[in-house]
């Protein structure tokens, strides 16, 4: 497929018509219209440290924390979920842990396991008889799992292809029975638990209580904190949308109507975004963190296309939609949206990206419409491409 540069981003050539266009927009959020590298990327690294360290009584270094695996699993575009990405890299870590390690925390993890499932009992249970049981002092563990591209590649060959967490984790479960550790990788799985409810499965509620903190916590699941681990993550955030490149879009372009699909939860977003949200039509934005809780539960998780579906209906008559996101989830949503009879344009935004040419390159393969730093570039693309002249194939 062959790209133009236009002010700075790049669009496939058999997209510059469609995009002359666009009359409605959707927004993920996440590193779109949100900056959250100090909020959900340090939850799921904290939340992750803070289970294997408390549990097994050591220290965890710093390179087995390192937050491009995450970006990694996030590019195979099954990990909209960021307590999705933290499980996993949980497991990965536990199947390259030191066998001794391992089983010394198994014995423990049956036991606690028989006597309760409550989180905070759970975990206090554990940490106290790994302390009991351990002979040394606290000390640095080593890790030595598979690297995550060849856990990746032994589910996609070599093929570009969304990967779930469920398909990892046979890959890691069969690591870890290889290494000898495969009735303890299987309580360790327990223990963290394998479902998405706070207040039950200790992984959730770890990382809910870090990223939203004890006030907000209580806003949005009506109980808790369970685990006093600081005032929230999420305060960590900053939009990365002004009112005055809102209003480019909606008066200047004629954007009809602006939407938003977002993994996220209404109520910290609309607390983030709230000098901006009046920009977007409310009916048409769509919370799926909600509308799981709800009781339809993760059927509805990107990349499934409910939410765009959702979100477009709701902007009414409008011609061609563009929907922003930043990472591999966000476009085969779109691609699975087509079956329905809906066809959105995509922009991957990759200003905010560990890598940006590398993500640029990623979206480029998977076939994006549009490669993009910003919003803001996304304005300037707009009103290049609906000028007499769009730029240079390249």
């Amino acid at each position: 497929m062959k790209y133009a540069e236009v002010s700075g981003a790049l669009v496939a050539l058999r997209s510059l018509e469609r995009l002359k266009r666009v009359d409605a927009m959707v927004f993920d959020c996440d590193g779109v219209l949100i900056d959250v590298r100090g909020s959900y990327d340090r939850a799921i690294v904290e939340s992750v440290r803070t289970l294997l360290e408390r549990s097994m009584g050591v220290e965890v270094p710093e390179s087995s924390l390192d937050i491009s695996v995450v970006y990694r699993l996030r590019n195979t575009g099954g990990f909209n979920n960021d307590v999705d990405a933290a499980w996993v890299m949980l497991l990965w870590l536990f199947s390259g842990s030191e066998v001794k390690l391992a089983r010394e925390l198994g014995e423990v993890l049956e036991s606690a396991l028989s006597r309760t499932e409550d989180p905070v009992e759970l975990l206090r249970t554990v940490e106290t008889e790994v302390r009991r049981h351990r002979s040394h002092a606290r000390r640095l563990a080593r890790f030595n799992p598979i690297p995550i591209e060849d856990a990746i590649k032994s589910v996609t060959g070599d093929r570009r292809m969304h990967v779930s967490k469920e398909m990892l984790e046979e890959v890691l479960e069969s690591e870890a029975r290889d290494k000898g550790i495969g009735e303890e990788y299987e309580l360790f799985k327990r223990f963290i638990g394998t479902g998405r409810v706070y207040g039950k499965d200790l992984l959730e509620t770890v990382f809910d209580d870090l990223y939203f903190g004890p006030t907000v916590v209580r806003e949005v699941f009506g109980r808790g904190p369970y685990f006093e681990l600081g005032e929230g993550l999420f305060l960590n955030e900053a939009p990365l949308v002004d009112r005055a490149t809102l209003l480019k879009l909606k008066e200047r372009l004629g954007i009809k109507g602006l939407g938003i699909v977002t993994g996220r939860e209404r109520y910290t977003t609309v607390r983030v975004l709230s000098a901006v949200m009046d920009f977007f039509q409310d009916n048409a934005c769509v919370f799926l963190s909600d509308e799981s809780r709800s009781g339809l539960g993760e059927v509805v998780s990107k990349p499934s296309p409910y939410g765009l579906i959702k979100s477009t209906s709701a902007l009414g008559d409008v011609g061609e939609v563009l929907y922003i996101g930043n990472s591999a989830e966000d476009f085969y949503m779109c691609k699975y949206a087509e079956s329905y009879g809906i066809g959105p344009l995509f922009a991957g935004v990759v200003g905010l990206s560990e890598d940006p040419e590398s993500a640029a390159r990623e979206f480029i393969e998977l076939g994006a419409d549009i490669v993009v730093d910003d919003v803001e570039g996304l304005v300037r693309l707009m009103e290049a491409v609906r000028a007499p002249s769009s730029g240079n194939p390249s």
